[in-house]
């Protein structure tokens, strides 16, 4: 059954299962990460909200301890928690954000676009959006020198080590590729950045919310810029191409888009970012017995926020697996909870709309392409792998 709670079912379409388990099983114990799943969106948001009994999950046995280090930006809490989060924000507030981001995103948006246009079709995720997504980002965190395709390699293989539920060893072979590749790379630009402080995030996060003279080791920092890499790199480029997926699966929508992108380019992401929540699940720890929807979750279990189940939660949002960017806006829980909220959504939300803007403006009579099937993947991190699209060259 489509709807059974396992990996492989998760990972195809994770949307059938999280609509049996809100009906039926709100909080449902997934034996294949060994994590209770909360899934309706005010169970969601209780959870989340109460950092007292729900903290992060320090614990090595979780797939994100073996991806990305422990600890990290995700796992603390108090006062190192917090003095990390103002390096990391120190650039990223949404008026800063607003100083910096058409310079960084709009000639590289533009000069994917003149590559790609006279071609008249494509994978309009692999051709565009991710790329844009990691050029900028990458750019941002320091790895201007960096590949596009070693930075697309470090995500891809991050994201299948955090769903490897199967425990496949080709996977943790990739991964740990990647992982020494990281290293290397970014020991460097840790070097450059301790000779010379910079304007990069490396930079921000080794000197930011120290005191004077003080920096951060690299060792102590390299699980979170892990954890930047992961879902920075790669949350922009595929909330963009879910919101592009979404309204290329509506003509009517399509065509509103392309009547005027600017006017409908953040809100067609906003709710791109609703339907399919790019990164769909986060992890938390209960410090003590906690009841909830009829069960009770035990003192020291692991629990997964899945974010994604929220956003289509059908007493939440009316026809909830209906991309609509017409929808009465309301909040969903992409983004996370504080402490812990996202620290790149100004910047992704940006990046994204200007993404979205230019591509529904330059590919003239953009539509999606029928030779071919649309595909969709994964449910950790989940976005649409494959948008076929043509337009008139």
């Amino acid at each position: 059954m489509s709807t059974e709670l396992t990996g492989d079912n998760l990972y195809r379409d994770p949307y059938p299962v999280y609509a049996r388990l809100r009906q039926e099983e709100p909080v449902a114990f997934f034996e294949g990460t060994k994590e209770y799943f909360i899934t309706r969106y005010d169970d969601c948001r209780t959870v989340g909200s109460n950092d007292r009994v729900f903290g992060p999950s320090s614990s090595p046995d979780r797939p994100e301890a073996r991806v990305m280090g422990m600890p990290n930006v995700l796992s603390m809490s108090g006062e190192e928690h917090t003095r990390l989060r103002q390096a990391i924000d120190e650039n990223l507030t949404q008026e800063s954000v607003r100083r910096f981001v058409d310079a960084l995103t709009r000639p590289v948006v533009k000069q994917y676009l003149e590559d790609l246009k006279p071609r008249g079709a494509g994978n309009l995720t692999a051709d565009l959006f991710e790329p844009i997504s990691v050029r900028c980002v990458g750019n941002v965190i320091g790895l201007t020198d960096t590949p596009n395709e070693t930075l697309v390699e470090w995500f891809q293989a991050m994201s299948a080590g955090l769903q490897n539920v199967n425990n496949d060893p080709a996977v943790w072979t990739r991964l740990d590729r990647a992982l020494a590749d990281i290293d290397t790379q970014m020991g460097e630009l840790y070097e450059r950045s301790l000779a010379k402080p910079n304007n990069t995030l490396m930079s921000h996060v080794m000197h930011g919310g120290m005191p004077a003279g003080k920096v951060r080791s690299a060792e102590e920092i390299m699980p979170t810029m892990k954890v930047i890499i992961l879902g920075g790199l790669q949350e922009p480029g595929h909330a963009a191409a879910n919101a592009a997926a979404g309204l290329l699966l509506d003509p009517d929508q399509t065509q509103a888009m392309v009547a005027d992108p600017k006017e409908h380019a953040l809100r067609a992401f906003d709710e791109g970012l609703r339907w399919i929540a790019p990164i769909g699940v986060t992890p938390r720890v209960a410090a003590e017995d906690f009841e909830i929807a009829g069960s009770v979750i035990p003192a020291g279990a692991s629990v997964a926020i899945v974010m994604a189940s929220a956003n289509r939660d059908e007493a939440r949002f009316e026809e909830p697996d209906r991309f609509n960017m017409f929808r009465k806006k309301r909040p969903n829980l992409t983004f996370g909870f504080r402490p812990h909220f996202c620290s790149g959504h100004a910047l992704s939300r940006a990046m994204g709309e200007i993404a979205l803007e230019e591509a529904f403006r330059q590919l003239p009579g953009l539509r999606q392409d029928h030779s071919r099937e649309m595909t969709f993947k994964g449910w950790r991190f989940r976005g649409v792998s494959d948008l076929p699209a043509t337009w008139n060259a």
